[in-house]
């Protein structure tokens, strides 16, 4: 597992701080935590520990980091070629670069000839340090597409794979581990501190997530300032449990401290007992018991007799009572309507109407006390006289009186008079009800002036009663009725007990003693809670700022740096460092870094841990007052390279105009570097340094060099020139160019249609030209043999004997040749009446780079 991959295992583990994940996340994409990614990791923090409502891409950004371009490398990843690019600045479509995937390739481009653009896609779609750079749509051919390209690599020499490469959009794994170094990500290779310090890149993003946080803590720190003071809460005695709770506030949840302020909150019942509670502490305070005791007795002989009226009325006319006599009055329908039904049918068809009825009945009972208190038999049997009309009974009256007597007698007759009877008793009951208060106007008038609210409530529950016994006495009667409003009788009934209590608690000086303690704890006790209640705001002003306060030192918790020290020391005891400390020396030494006595030191603290380069056997210095901006450039070189050997890692690496600003020294220090790596993997070069060109060139000696030239045409760039700039030309390159110029010329002269002279003078002029720059090259590279450089400040001594060697025909071939070029050239505005020259033709033009052909033929056989 790769250093980096250990990073990220660690910090996506439970039990670290989500926010962490994000600022990790960041330092891999940007190579740095910038103060615009600062806001972000402070509101993610915020938003974790409750402090900020989560937004939508909370989720996202606490999810676990990627190892994208990260992970163990399994095979090298070449680069094959670049192309198929839409809407990316002005780069040409369909122009294809093509990457040679063994040695060096170099990208070159004039300023303007693209390849800035094409680098902007390559550090997208691969792996550098710091910021991606934003990359623009093409202002010549507007479009709402996508900027776009198409990148074709290989893995370990497989077919190869093309990726769609879509600003913002997918990555591809295989291309996020190809590594890229510029001027910009150089700066990532080292420590902003007081020394020039390179730091490995597991520990960069260690110590970049060290800056996060301590800048995180300094605004949870000033934001949390807002919060340390306490809002003013006062006024609450001691002994209170108001008091007790209010100071348990800072350790009490924000839900259970707004439960238990509502609950030490006093409710309106209780407010109005303070008042009372004082009169009757007053009252206690400096009498004896027996006085207290006779006074007490007295109240209560007043209030009894009115609670037990009230109550009577409201035990007579209760749900329960209303729901018996209702059930009195059904039962009393119901036997009623069956002893009809049987009357009906024993009586049906009679000559005499009403037979059955209660006027007949009670005249058959008569009849029958009269019969049998003569000891007569009733009813009369056949034979007898008729008790009331005296005549003789024969057999049919017989039987019908004998049926007469039985229906008075039957069971339903019996059931219906009793259910009349026992529901006519329940309603003479309510119907003899009083509701006269008049006995009880002392009292009354002693409650409303102490209690006038009891005495309207008191009015409902009469009104309510009185409705209750007109709806049972009605002619259809109600027994179903609004609930009844009990405040009164329970009212008298809590007083009744309270002076039964008080009696008891009075039955002595120390019972006396201990109720009015009592009675004082409670009165303060309430009015404590009347003080919260009326503070309350102020209070849950209090409970909030406790809460936020508490958030705050939640999310500091996750500012404490311990964690990452401990995961420091891991890293370094693995040996990373170590390994790396030597492999960072030995970069170095192969870069040429001789600017002062150098070593490597490592040392770690809060949370980080750093491979210091120091001056040796000097007193602490700040090496970045005395390292040149090359010599910086060049320990981020070694850093990076060194990155790439200790996690073993072989896939392509791209520089970008990576001596911006170097001297030509340094220049030739990195062209020799960067030959040498290219022949362990593929490297690709992109400059528009034209010395550094050449210093790549020479310093290939040993790996293959490929040169991809681009340049701008009309409002478009990228285009591929397909040779070597003519700076970088050698004569021999530049003899080539001239014969294929000549070929092209050639071609214009024989298009006799559309030939013209002057035009073909201007193209014999633009070739003599060049032929006399090919000439300086000739001089330069073969007669003085390089001693002097164009591209270098340094002169070749050893080289000195070359220019012994140059004979006087060649002085006189040059002289001459050269004069003639210079004949031809617009080197000065000449006047209209001197000798016009002129210019020679095709084959005369042919015939002089020949001869210059064959002129460098004898140069380079006389200096062998």
């Amino acid at each position: 597992m790769s250093q980096i991959a250990k990073v990220v295992e660690w910090v996506n583990q439970d039990g670290k701080p989500l926010w962490w994940r994000h600022a990790i996340r960041i330092v891999l994409g940007h190579g740095e935590i910038k103060p615009e990614f600062v806001d972000i990791l402070y509101n993610l923090a915020k938003m974790e520990f409750g402090l900020l409502q989560k937004d939508e891409i909370y989720p996202a950004n606490i999810s676990p980091v990627g190892l994208m371009g990260f992970g163990v490398e399994e095979h090298p990843i070449n680069l094959l070629s670049l192309g198929m690019v839409r809407n990316v600045s002005s780069l040409v479509p369909d122009q294809n670069l093509n990457f040679d995937p063994n040695g060096l390739t170099v990208v070159y481009g004039d300023n303007g000839a693209g390849k800035s653009s094409y680098a902007k896609i390559l550090k997208s779609a691969c792996l550098t340090r710091g910021d991606v750079p934003n990359i623009l749509t093409n202002v010549f051919k507007p479009s709402i597409e996508k900027p776009q390209a198409t990148l074709s690599f290989s893995s370990a020499g497989r077919t190869p794979s093309q990726f769609v490469w879509e600003k913002d959009g997918e990555v591809s794994p295989e291309l996020k581990s190809i590594r890229i170094f510029d001027s910009k990500s150089a700066v990532h290779y080292i420590s902003k501190e007081d020394s020039v310090e390179y730091k490995p890149a597991e520990l960069k993003l260690l110590d970049e997530l060290v800056r996060g946080c301590l800048e995180v803590k300094r605004r949870l720190l000033g934001e949390q300032k807002h919060h340390s003071t306490p809002h003013p809460v006062f006024g609450f005695n001691p002994s209170t449990k108001v008091n007790a709770f209010v100071h348990s506030l800072s350790n009490l949840p924000i839900t259970e401290s707004t439960r238990a302020l509502d609950f030490h909150c006093a409710t309106d019942e209780e407010i109005a007992q303070i008042e009372p509670l004082k009169l009757e502490i007053v009252e206690l305070t400096g009498k004896t018991p027996d006085q207290l005791k006779k006074e007490l007795t007295n109240k209560l002989g007043h209030r009894e007799p009115i609670y037990k009226f009230i109550n009577n009325l409201v035990s007579q006319l209760s749900d329960g009572n209303l729901g018996e006599i209702g059930r009195l009055y059904d039962e009393q329908n119901s036997r009623i309507s069956a002893a009809e039904t049987i009357r009906q049918t024993t009586l049906t068809g009679l000559p005499i109407g009403g037979i059955g009825a209660d006027v007949w009945k009670q005249m058959w009972r008569h009849v029958e006390s009269f019969i049998t208190n003569q000891n007569g038999s009733f009813p009369p049997v056949v034979g007898e006289n008729c008790p009331t009309c005296l005549q003789v009974i024969d057999t049919a009256t017989a039987e019908r009186m004998k049926a007469f007597h039985n229906y008075l007698q039957d069971q339903s007759q019996v059931e219906a008079q009793k259910a009349i009877q026992a529901y006519q008793a329940r309603i003479q009951f309510i119907q003899n009800l009083s509701f006269d208060l008049s006995p009880f106007s002392g009292i009354l008038t002693e409650i409303e002036t102490i209690k006038p609210e009891v005495m309207t409530a008191l009015g409902e529950l009469m009104e309510q009663l009185t409705n209750r016994k007109q709806a049972v006495l009605a002619s259809t009667p109600c027994f179903i009725l609004p609930p009844l409003i009990l405040n009164v009788p329970n009212w008298l009934k809590a007083q009744l007990d309270s002076l039964k209590a008080k009696i008891e608690s009075v039955a002595d000086d120390g019972s006396l003693a201990r109720s009015l303690a009592e009675m004082n704890s409670r009165l303060l006790e309430l009015l404590d809670r009347q003080t919260i209640r009326q503070q309350k705001q102020l209070v849950l002003n209090e409970i909030n700022r406790l809460y936020t306060f508490q958030m705050f030192q939640n999310a500091l918790g996750s500012v404490v740096l311990k964690r990452v020290t401990s995961f420091t020391s891991v890293l370094s005891n693995a040996g990373a460092i170590g390994q790396l400390k030597d492999v960072f020396e030995r970069e170095l030494t192969a870069l040429g870094f001789k600017a002062f006595p150098a070593e490597t030191q490592t040392r770690g603290s809060a949370g980080e841990q750093k491979l210091k380069l120091a001056i040796a056997n000097i007193a602490p210095t700040k090496i970045s007052d005395i390292a040149s901006e090359g010599e910086q450039k060049c320990i981020a070189l070694a850093g990076f390279m060194s990155e790439l050997t200790i996690d073993n890692r072989k896939s392509a690496i791209i520089f970008d105009d990576p001596v911006n600003s170097l001297d030509h020294k340094w220049r030739r220090l990195f062209a020799k570097r960067i030959a040498m790596e290219s022949l362990h993997r593929q490297v690709i070069v992109l400059t528009h340094d034209l010395p550094f060109l050449v210093m790549l060139r020479e310093a290939a000696t040993e790996t293959s060099f490929n040169l991809l030239h681009i340049a701008q045409r009309g409002p478009y760039s990228g285009f591929l020139v397909g040779r070597l700039p003519w700076d970088a030309m050698s004569t021999k390159d530049r003899i080539k160019f001239l014969r294929q110029q000549i070929v092209d010329v050639r071609r214009y002269c024989k298009d006799f249609e559309n030939f013209i002279e002057e035009d073909y003078k201007e193209k014999a002029r633009y070739v003599y030209g060049k032929l006399r720059t090919t000439l300086e090259r000739l001089i330069e590279e073969w007669l003085i043999g390089d001693v002097v450089q164009r591209f270098s400040r340094d002169v070749r001594v050893t080289m000195i004997a070359k220019l012994l060697k140059v004979s006087e025909p060649e002085i006189v071939f040059i002289t001459v040749i050269y004069d003639k070029c210079c004949g031809f050239l617009d080197a000065h505005d000449n006047p209209a009446n001197a000798g016009v020259v002129p210019m020679p033709d095709i084959d005369e033009l042919n015939q002089d780079i020949e001869d210059l052909a064959a002129f460098f033929e004898e140069v380079k056989n006389n200096r062998r």
